[in-house]
């Protein structure tokens, strides 16, 4: 079986010996056809963060990573029921193993859901990250003509920014904030109303100008209610992190965080702001199972187009040159494309 093989920071090989699985109880075994890199492996591709938790080993000693992918069912494993071989489904796995030819998925509404008629592969690979933005959305309980900021607009915050147009129609603005203006641009096309390149301007003050300048006793905000804060933590990048960019933001009462983004390290910010304007931080790990079913509905009725997302295709065979790929300024969503020959 070829598979991919990630061998430590900056390393990664494409392997064809690699043992095929077989399903254990409950489980099914995907054909997969693409398999999309989550900022997640993108990290553990920069400094091994988060390792243990996105591959999965194959009896070689290959750790293949991989948690969001699509396919045909190739077998079923015992005690399956309710589920065809060949239909197509969309897999999650917390563990890694779709950058390659075969993977097992267990069988719940959580790992396994069908693709509907008229959604290709490539999208439906896209659906796990849609899935997280529908989550972040619900968690932030965004009202009628607030202000929204995201910062990170990579595949997690761009599906953010589908979710919001789809779930607040009347909201009011949605600030992208990105160090690649190709990414802005694609914010924009999905519907954020501004980008702001904190290379080029600086976030506080360009969000105030299109926002509104709040100062009182808590101190100074850009009346921005909620920020999603989808970048993390970055080592390489200079300046404050961003979860101290979202509390200065921040408006000063009811102001909402969400964060989602990895850390590469720990950090220093000033936390401040937390004591001043009492916002409410919460984390996103994930989705509910209904909104899995539901982001590739959307892509269905065209109510979001995730195709235009995906920046670049590469075969199983040049996995290298897709995670190159992937850390590059022009990237949004690099797409690793599987032939089937060996089903």
């Amino acid at each position: 079986m070829l598979s991919a093989n990630y061998i430590e920071p900056g390393r990664i090989e494409a392997r064809d010996d690699a043992t095929r699985p077989a399903p254990g109880a409950g489980e099914v075994l995907v054909a997969v056809e693409a398999c999309g890199i989550c900022g997640s492996d993108l990290h553990m591709y920069r400094n091994d963060s988060y390792r243990e938790s996105l591959v999965r080993s194959t009896p070689e000693g290959y750790d293949v990573p991989g948690h969001e992918f699509s396919g045909r069912i190739a077998e079923l494993g015992e005690g399956v029921e309710g589920w065809d071989v060949g239909e197509a489904v969309v897999g999650v796995t917390g563990y890694g193993g779709g950058m390659a030819e075969f993977v097992t998925v267990p069988v719940n509404p959580f790992q396994l859901v069908r693709i509907p008629e008229g959604v290709s592969f490539a999208e439906a690979a896209t659906t796990e990250p849609m899935a997280d933005g529908l989550q972040m959305v619900r968690k932030a309980a965004v009202a009628p003509g607030e202000n929204v900021m995201v910062i990170g607009v990579g595949i997690i915050g761009l599906g953010v920014i589908q979710a919001l147009r789809t779930k607040v129609p009347d909201i009011g603005k949605i600030i992208a904030v990105d160090i690649h203006d190709r990414r802005l641009d694609m914010a924009k096309t999905v519907g954020a109303t501004d980008g702001i390149n904190p290379k080029k301007h600086d976030i506080f003050e360009e969000a105030a100008r299109l926002c509104g300048r709040e100062n009182d006793y808590r101190g100074e905000s850009a009346n921005i209610a909620v920020v999603f804060d989808c970048a993390g933590y970055i080592k390489h990048i200079p300046g404050p992190p961003p979860l101290e960019i979202a509390l200065h933001c921040l408006a000063n009462r009811g102001g909402r965080i969400i964060c989602f983004g990895g850390y590469e390290d720990r950090m220093s910010i000033d936390f401040g702001y937390v004591i001043k304007k009492e916002p409410v931080i919460m984390g996103s790990n994930g989705y509910a199972a209904e909104e899995l079913a539901e982001s590739l509905e959307l892509m269905r009725s065209g109510t979001v187009d995730r195709n235009i997302l995906i920046s670049h295709h590469f075969p199983l065979g040049e996995v290298s040159d897709a995670f190159e790929a992937q850390g590059t300024p022009e990237a949004v969503k690099v797409m690793i494309d599987i032939e089937q020959a060996a089903a």
